[in-house]
């Protein structure tokens, strides 16, 4: 008879906390998380009496890790990218997160603010974007919270389609912005 336990992996992406990963292993513990999901994995262990090897916990806790990095390190490269498109961006240090050297990029986008934080490892993709001071009210952040910031994206994605259509898509493909890009 085998003892199969089941470690299961879900990673929630929250701007009040940069990541969270939670890993539950045998029972599912149900737990309330006001952040969207972003990824899920298991992995089956098999727990028998005969079955000497332990799963590394420590080698799979690193792998998550590196999923997670690579996950964010992909997610900073298209805020900088959106944040050399939009007129306005800055970024500024996070004074809400201990660890030294988070920053927090800020965004107007369709008239609405957009935010996000930065891990330091990032920071070399926002050199383009201006740097302000705590006291800028440019980078203060106005209480969206992250449904509310991709809601807002949408919006502003479906305005952009309906005001710029396919006629200007050679401006954007030469790396211009239309009147309703720059918006």
């Amino acid at each position: 008879m085998t003892d199969t336990r089941i470690a299961l992996t879900l990673m929630f992406a929250s701007d009040d906390k940069p990541s969270i990963v939670a890993t539950r292993v045998g029972e599912v513990v149900a737990a309330e998380v006001a952040a969207p999901l972003v990824s899920m994995s298991w992995s089956a262990f098999d727990l028998s009496e005969d079955d000497t090897d332990e799963p590394d916990w420590e080698a799979i806790a690193k792998e998550r890790e590196a999923e997670r990095d690579g996950a964010y390190r992909e997610r900073a490269h298209l805020v900088a990218l959106l944040a050399a498109l939009t007129d306005g961006a800055v970024i500024t240090y996070a004074a809400d997160v201990e660890e030294p050297g988070w920053q927090i990029v800020y965004l107007t986008l369709g008239g609405r603010q957009a935010s996000w934080h930065i891990s330091p490892r990032d920071a070399d993709l926002f050199t383009h974007v201006e740097r302000v001071e705590h006291d800028d009210p440019r980078g203060h952040w106005d209480g969206h919270t992250t449904e509310e910031k991709y809601a807002g994206i949408a919006a502003w994605t479906g305005e952009l389609m309906q005001q710029c259509g396919p006629e200007c898509a050679e401006m954007h493909r030469g790396g211009s912005r239309c009147a309703a890009g720059r918006s």
